[in-house]
């Protein structure tokens, strides 16, 4: 008897050990965040660890660190957009007027094999850049048990079967903030594989003229760009429904991002320089900009400077987020995410995770630099941001 209550719990343990997690994401690298080298130019989606392109056209990786604007973000060759998670994203072509251009197609390899007959959640995010002078619909994941593709420059991959595409199969033509793809796939067993792209013929796809905005310089491509963002595919608990929530994004009630340098001396202590230091945000966001970048950076080399010391974070919103996040859940504690996501950055950078303390301050502290004629765009703007405090 005693060794049958001792096999069992073991038995237990090795099946959750091995067996797929309902909240794990099988794409393992599904924002795009985990680099290798340097990205230089257009065309390097194999930066991105564990992506490639399934086809000789190539695909393009944008990050935040890049010191070649072509490929930055959230500013690039293509246009602007802030990433929807993290500070990076893809990007690829997924119609081209007349078939003039190739398409493109990103592929990933699951961290292990779909089970048959079990259901996943499969979603990604995908915004039109500012230069694409068509817009189209059938933008899709694709499933398959043996990875696709060619290192041809095929004009396109067509597949009819194991698709997750938008329910009402809508064109795609924002060019500010990120368009959800999310389905259910049921599947057959074994499948390995997820590559994103427009996988229909060209005569059953539906694509719209987009005129370029005012102020975007540039010329426009005869294409419809699309970046990706946010790769997701996770199983589905028995009774679980697939909840995709196709609601809209919540109001971008300001663009602007204050910027400002540091007055940085020789004879300021290192921890005045790190308290100099801080991090802006447009309404709602939690993703870096380069010139945030460049503050933490700055606060990383005097941490190394001071091996010992500890780091405070302090996370701040604007009254204006504080008050919406009590209906719209992605503004839920913003300003502690903001800490998070900056000192999950802080640890890539190389500061000990152990030496960083994380404070949401909501929007209970205002901004020292606000000046009495501000208007109140600008106050706001002021305040959306992280300050840091080094412990000695």
């Amino acid at each position: 008897m005693k060794k049958l209550f001792t096999v069992i719990p073991l038995v237990a343990i090795s099946l959750f050990s091995f067996g797929q997690d309902e909240n794990e994401n099988l794409v393992e690298n599904g924002s795009f965040e985990s680099v290798k080298g340097k990205v230089r130019r257009l065309g390097q989606i194999e930066a991105a660890e564990g992506w490639t392109a399934a086809t000789g056209a190539g695909a393009d990786l944008f990050v935040g660190d890049s010191k070649m604007p072509d490929v930055m973000t959230p500013e690039n060759v293509m246009g602007t957009e802030d990433p929807k998670d993290g500070m990076n994203y893809a990007g690829i072509i997924s119609f081209s007027y007349g078939d003039k251009e190739e398409r493109n197609y990103i592929t990933t390899k699951f961290s292990s094999p779909l089970k048959k007959g079990e259901r996943y959640r499969v979603e990604f995010y995908c915004s039109l850049s500012d230069l694409s002078k068509y817009a189209t619909n059938k933008l899709a994941a694709h499933i398959s048990k043996k990875e696709p593709g060619s290192d041809e420059k095929l004009n396109s991959l067509v597949f009819e079967e194991n698709l997750i595409l938008h329910p009402k199969e809508e064109v795609f033509n924002g060019m500010f903030g990120w368009d959800k793809v999310c389905g259910e796939y049921i599947a057959k067993g074994g499948e390995k594989y997820i590559t994103i792209g427009n996988f229909t013929n060209t005569s059953d796809v539906k694509n719209e003229r987009i005129r370029k905005p005012k102020d975007v310089k540039g010329k426009q491509v005869i294409a419809a760009y699309y970046y990706i963002d946010e790769v997701s595919v996770r199983l589905l608990e028995e009774d679980e429904k697939c909840e995709c929530n196709y609601e809209k994004a919540p109001k971008q009630v300001s663009q602007l991002v204050f910027q400002t340098a540091p007055l940085i001396t020789n004879d300021m202590t290192s921890a005045e320089k790190v308290s100099a230091q801080n991090v802006y945000y447009a309404y709602g966001k939690s993703t870096v900009t380069p010139a945030g970048v460049s503050s933490l950076k700055a606060v990383v080399a005097e941490m190394k400077n001071n091996p010992n010391a500890k780091l405070v974070i302090t996370g701040h919103t604007d009254g204006a987020e504080l008050e919406a996040s009590t209906e719209e859940d992605e503004l839920k504690d913003l300003g502690k995410k903001r800490a998070e996501f900056a000192r999950t950055l802080l640890v890539s950078l190389g500061v000990p995770a152990n030496q960083i303390e994380i404070v949401d301050a909501k929007a209970n502290v205002e901004s020292s630099l606000i000046e009495e004629g501000d208007p109140d765009d600008l106050k706001m703007a002021k305040n959306r941001r992280i300050s840091f405090e080094m412990v000695q």
